[in-house]
């Protein structure tokens, strides 16, 4: 367990998860981020809980729907207007291998890194606090397609809720404003999918 007087070290999202990364346990929790989450609050924890579904990986039936309900939780209590997150003890208590999240971060460092460069302090009305309200709207919504068991759609989902987080960790507003954007189409994807599977079924039916 992370000391709670240690806070993730300043330096970005990408130092923040490398220094989670490479500290020593077998495991990595929520309540290991929470510990460790300084001020950097919402957004980080938003980010982690979306990263194990931005990787593509073998399809886990049910995989996505503990992360889901936690950024479901999250994305309530900022439409509620909470400036700290708060999870039930179950959902805290959600982890994975810390080898498996070192991976998934060596993963995607590289790219944060490059995106990191692009993010900046912008102000917009997603940066005020009824903003923030629906934000919190946006990540319920996003967190119900996540939990959906579509093939192939649950990474575009995931890496819209990633650009949403970090434009919170930054107060970028133009970032926010991208991620609420790339979650539609991503939304729209999963309804293409949902849609095609349909017919394709059906279509098997008929044939059988």
């Amino acid at each position: 367990m992370i000391n709670p007087q240690q806070a993730i070290p300043r330096g970005g999202t990408a130092g923040a998860l490398r220094w989670l990364a490479d500290r020593p346990g077998a495991r990595f929790s929520i309540d290991d981020l929470l510990a460790a989450l300084g001020d950097q609050g919402f957004g980080l924890l938003v980010f982690a809980l979306a990263l194990p579904n931005a990787v593509p990986g073998p399809l886990i039936p049910g995989f996505s729907v503990p992360f889901a309900l936690g950024i479901a939780a999250l994305g309530l209590q900022l439409a509620l207007g909470l400036h700290a997150p708060r999870l039930p003890r179950r959902l805290r208590r959600l982890s994975l291998e810390q080898r498996r999240f070192r991976r998934m971060v060596d993963r995607v460092e590289p790219w944060l890194l490059r995106l990191e460069r692009w993010l900046r302090p912008r102000r917009s009305p997603l940066t005020t606090e009824p903003g923030e309200r629906l934000v919190g709207v946006a990540l319920i919504a996003l967190s119900a397609m996540l939990a959906l068991p579509v093939p192939f759609g649950n990474v575009p989902v995931a890496l819209s809720i990633i650009v949403i987080a970090l434009g919170q960790l930054e107060g970028d507003g133009l970032a926010l404003l991208a991620g609420i954007a790339a979650g539609l189409l991503a939304s729209l994807w999963n309804v293409f999918l949902i849609i095609a599977g349909a017919e394709l079924f059906h279509a098997a039916q008929r044939l059988g």
